[in-house]
């Protein structure tokens, strides 16, 4: 059998991942798209702001019949962490990829203080590609690669949309009110 693939599209709220995922799960026939059981707000979908959307399965451990599938979609990917996550998620996708798996998988590069996700940075280290997208500034329009939090909750693995984050450009990006 030989080795998959995995390509990870990476970078701020607002920046298009969901669609770039959702426009590779099309592209293949057998397909699995999972969401983390953690992020509830489209349901048992992937969702994109551009209104696109395809069934996909929460999950909180590594589904048993990924071996059953060509590509694996996985959306908000760093949102795969203890205790949402039973395991290691980025050891678990580099063995699917051993065994033949080809993953493409979206999340966030960094948090709203400008921290990489531990599962993104090492997803992407280990990537064969690595694709990086960027926003729009919610503030003047720039080019922007953080994602700034509006008020300050006290959790780094939060959900949430345009009410509590915006995308900013370096010249924008603020710790949040309350800070």
């Amino acid at each position: 059998m030989s080795c998959g693939k995995l390509v990870v599209i990476a970078g701020p709220m607002f920046a298009g991942k969901s669609a770039h995922l959702i426009a590779e799960s099309k592209k293949h026939a057998s397909t699995l798209n999972l969401a983390p059981a953690f992020d509830t707000r489209s349901g048992a979908f992937l969702h994109s702001r551009e209104g696109s959307r395809l069934p996909a399965r929460s999950v909180s451990e590594w589904p048993r019949d990924a071996r059953d599938y060509a590509h694996a979609i996985i959306d908000e990917v760093h949102f795969l962490a203890p205790p949402f996550y039973a395991g290691d998620a980025v050891a678990d996708i580099l063995a699917a990829r051993a065994a033949g798996l080809h993953l493409t998988v979206g999340g966030l590069d960094t948090d709203y203080l400008r921290k990489p996700f531990d599962i993104t940075r090492r997803l992407m280290a280990a990537a064969d590609r690595v694709c990086r997208l960027e926003a729009r500034c919610h503030v003047c329009d720039a080019p922007a690669r953080w994602t700034a939090k509006k008020r300050e909750t006290g959790q780094v693995l939060e959900t949430g949309d345009g009410e509590l984050y915006e995308a900013r450009c370096d010249a924008h990006w603020t710790t949040p009110e309350g800070a």
